[in-house]
């Protein structure tokens, strides 16, 4: 597991956007983002997974002050995360990021379908990157590896629907 955090680091940016107010977020949410940042999050395994898809914890607002990623560790099952707002526009000057991996270096696919995010030829504007790969514009994006560097980032004008990403543990 220490080879391959230390592999999957390289993978990774710094930041982090702040996280939505607990009262914006459901009980099992809550507890979630009480966390040191010492740790890393495992998330599946303690809440009881069904056939249903699990969100994402939102990263925390400490983890941006302090520049740091968060780390999630997915068991296996179905997940997803979706751009602030999503299926609405997302904000300008948006940014999130996290980190994941899975338990025993298990592969995980992530699918993000619809994508709708602010098009360029080198996606200088608005972009969600997943590993060392930025994607911009519409059409479907898939990303799979044992680990994987979530970051996404809009300016300060045009915005678009977003995207709804499922990942595949």
């Amino acid at each position: 597991m220490f080879r391959l955090t230390i592999c999957c680091l390289v993978l990774g940016a710094a930041l982090t956007k702040p996280a939505e107010k607990a009262s914006d977020k459901s009980a099992s949410s809550d507890s979630e983002l009480l966390h040191s940042l010492d740790t890393a999050i495992t998330v599946g395994e303690s809440r009881g997974l069904n056939d249903e898809l699990q969100p994402l914890p939102k990263p925390t607002t400490k983890s941006a002050i302090q520049g740091l990623m968060q780390h999630y560790i997915l068991c296996p099952g179905e997940y997803y995360f979706t751009s602030t707002n999503y299926p609405s526009n997302y904000p300008n000057n948006d940014y999130f990021s996290f980190f994941l991996t899975t338990t025993d270096g298990q592969s995980m696919t992530i699918n993000c379908s619809p994508f709708d995010v602010e098009s360029h030829s080198t996606c200088a504007y608005d972009w969600l990157q997943l590993g060392s790969t930025k994607y911009c514009g519409s059409g479907a994006v898939t990303a799979s590896g044992p680990c994987m560097s979530v970051e996404f980032s809009s300016d300060n004008s045009i915005t678009d629907s977003g995207f709804n990403c499922t990942i595949t543990v």
